[in-house]
């Protein structure tokens, strides 16, 4: 991973954590949206390009992404997975199809090989959907494995040979 990856993955997770504890600490004052971006099998993409070509190209999608998006909203990129964080908007559709058609650019490269799945949070989730006390990196775990019953909305891009 670039050091630029790992310096923005610093970032979204220290911001996450700031986020969450404003939360915790004022239920209900804080509205913010989360995507992420999910390359089904980071395997295949290791075999077809070789881990070192697989990983730039990931990076390239992390930096696209970065670049697309307004400044207030922070990308970030460990592993294969691609999380965005976005100030609240109503407007979750427009959000999921804005980031569907760049993740679909930037695979043109050669990721779109893989099934890529968009799923979108509203955060803060409702009360007792979410252990409480999560840090950021427990959080992001946490929705990643509940992600059927947490997601708002969820788009596939299809793997294409």
């Amino acid at each position: 991973m670039s050091e630029k990856n790992i310096e923005a993955w610093d970032n979204f997770l220290f911001l996450l954590d700031w986020l969450l504890a404003v939360e915790s600490r004022y239920p209900g004052h804080l509205q913010f949206g989360l995507a992420y971006v999910d390359y089904e099998s980071p395997r295949v993409l290791g075999e077809a390009f070789g881990a070192q070509r697989a990983a730039m190209k990931l990076d390239e999608v992390s930096h696209s992404l970065r670049r697309l998006f307004r400044k207030s909203d922070l990308v970030a990129r460990e592993g294969s997975d691609v999380w965005i964080l976005v100030p609240y908007t109503p407007a979750d559709e427009s959000l999921a199809d804005k980031i569907a058609y760049i993740v679909e650019a930037a695979s043109q490269g050669g990721l779109q090989i893989v099934e890529r799945d968009i799923v979108l949070f509203s955060l803060p989730l409702e009360a007792g959907q979410v252990p409480p006390g999560l840090c950021a990196r427990e959080m992001l775990a946490y929705l990643k494995h509940n992600r059927e019953a947490l997601a708002l909305r969820e788009v596939v891009l299809p793997a294409v040979a």
